[in-house]
């Protein structure tokens, strides 16, 4: 956070026994991030963002050798930036592709779980659901910089759509049952906060707070807010919540909506939930889908450095070099091959499974890890009526529905322009435990319990709509994956971490794992990357 020239002001408050820092946690509490938001913004406080680019390295490879684990973004990204360097790099892959979890499924792609019945796409050619990650934030420059430097065209991802829903069905209120617009919630929250704190202001409950200069800013820009009236600073019907009669031509004035009752957009959470820096309204996606990042990274590669079909199975290092013994997932064929470096991308919990040298201590930080589970599926739709009959475009719907937690709609092909009015929403999105029950169910349970949640949110047209086709996946029961993706308990990140980010000899430890504010996003596996491509260089430098 940065401060502009206000501290004369911060020393008025200062004097009166709290800062602007200790207000703002007060009007937290009370009025959650939005009302923060608004007094910050009176007070000209904002926000900032960093790593655009790959590291230079200092060093020259010089002919080394080093095998990386898996094909994912992270080992890529490896690959391609110290073969600049002069090192010789191998990937060795255990599935038939390049990317990893940033995949897509569209027409021919095929999921197969552990114990579960294979599945192929049967999507209309043009659509296509990210069952891998499926948003890039402006702040994620890492990933930004791979699409503009090997032309992955990216547009706008819609994650925050006014016009989508809240629908609570396990919680007791007004609101039980009913979809309510998210705009008119959030506008409704926001405007009932404001209209607190101005009254609070106005009647002098800030003055041993504040000083009366900043009390004045305050009350001017929540006036400003078009939300409250100025005499009375009470909360109304306004432009930002809209209409319930839309303007038009002639006499026609139109209608503003009423806004919800005060106790009633209290009970509503989600309302009063700002979106974090990268979950912003507004984000990117790769054209096409997200697995084309994946797709411009792997022909950028030398021809032949990635190995497909190949399961490591054991990692052996000495003072000499380290040998790596990896068998075809098709004929069983065992190979090795030797390296002067080894850098695994491989999720822990798959680098569990395979036999190494490594020391106790080193084994012992691996561990300092969750698995986080995650779901996910694509359901199919002959008509785009989200858009046609609800003006929703792109966005996320947040429900409480056990096991489901959200549906995305898709924010390419909008008003079926490029391949027709077709769309595949993603239905489901649950993490951690409460994906579990949903992973548990065959395919056919799945499908139907994403569309029976799906016509709750939108009766009548979710059943009637759906071509039948869906494809869907649980991470934490793909073989090569084994979890959504993995993050660092407190306790790991101050004694794990540090263990594992230097390596143990001769073997190194990289990708989301390596990023532990960024894991879960393509740009944690990217900057973990860079991360490991810094200490390998370090370690050369003291050899040259």
């Amino acid at each position: 956070m940065t401060k502009t020239d206000n501290s004369s002001q911060e020393n008025d408050s200062q004097s009166a026994g709290m800062t602007k820092r200790t207000f703002l946690q007060s009007v937290g509490m009370i009025g959650g991030t939005a009302a923060v938001m608004t007094a910050m913004q009176g007070w000209d406080i904002g926000f900032a963002s960093e790593m655009d680019r790959p590291p230079e390295l200092s060093t020259d490879g010089k002919g080394k050798k080093v095998i990386i684990l898996g094909a994912g973004l992270a080992g890529m990204v490896l690959a391609f930036e110290m073969g600049k360097k002069g090192y010789k790099t191998k990937i060795i892959e255990a599935m038939h592709y390049a990317g990893g979890r940033c995949v897509s499924a569209r027409k021919g792609s095929i999921i197969e779980e552990i114990g579960s019945e294979k599945q192929v796409c049967d999507f209309k050619d043009g659509n296509y659901v990210n069952y891998g990650p499926w948003r890039i934030p402006a702040e994620h420059k890492s990933t930004i910089y791979y699409c503009r430097t090997l032309g992955v065209p990216l547009e706008v991802m819609v994650n925050k759509s006014g016009k989508a829903y809240y629908y609570y069905e396990n919680k007791e209120g007004p609101f039980k049952g009913q979809k309510i617009r998210q705009g008119e919630a959030d506008t409704d929250f926001k405007g009932y906060t404001t209209e607190l704190l101005a009254k609070v202001a106005d009647q002098g409950a800030l003055d041993q707070i504040i000083s009366q200069e900043d009390k004045e800013k305050l009350l001017e820009h929540l006036n400003r807010s078009g939300l409250i009236d100025r005499k009375g600073l009470n909360y109304r019907a306004n432009r930002a919540r809209g209409h319930k009669l839309y303007p038009g031509a002639a006499t026609n004035s139109g209608e503003l909506s009423d806004p919800y009752k005060m106790t009633d957009i209290f009970s509503i959470g989600q309302a009063s939930r700002n979106e974090t820096a990268d979950h912003p309204a507004v984000m990117f996606q790769a054209v096409g889908g997200m697995d084309q990042i994946a797709i411009g990274l792997r022909k950028a590669l030398r021809k032949n450095t990635i190995r497909y079909n190949s399961e490591v199975t054991d990692i052996i290092q000495d003072d000499s070099g380290v040998k790596v013994t990896y068998k075809s997932t098709k004929t069983g064929k065992v190979r090795t091959e030797e390296a002067d470096y080894v850098i695994s991308t491989a999720p822990l919990g798959v680098m569990a499974n395979i036999n190494t040298n490594l020391s106790d201590e080193f084994k012992k930080a691996l561990k300092l890890t969750s698995s986080i589970p995650a779901c996910k599926i694509g359901v199919e739709m002959n008509s785009r009526f989200w858009e046609n009959d609800e003006m929703i475009y792109g966005g996320v719907t947040s429900t409480d529905i056990k096991g489901q937690r959200l549906m995305s709609y898709p924010s390419g092909n909008l008003f079926g322009s490029a391949h027709g009015d077709t769309g595949v929403i993603l239905g489901y999105y649950p993490i951690g435990s409460a994906s579990v029950a949903v992973s548990n169910m065959s395919i056919q349970e799945r499908i139907e319990f994403a569309v029976s949640s799906g016509e709750k949110i939108h009766p009548g047209k979710y059943k009637n709509h759906f071509t039948g086709e869906a494809m869907s996946v649980a991470w934490h029961k793909m073989k090569f994956a084994l979890a959504g993706w993995e993050s660092w308990s407190k306790r790991g990140r101050s004694r794990g971490f540090p263990v594992m980010h230097k390596g143990e000899n001769r073997i190194f430890i990289s990708g989301n794992i390596t990023s532990p504010a960024l894991n879960g996003w393509m740009a944690g596996a990217i900057e973990g990357a860079w991360a490991t491509m810094k200490v390998i260089d370090q370690r050369v430098a003291k050899q040259v």
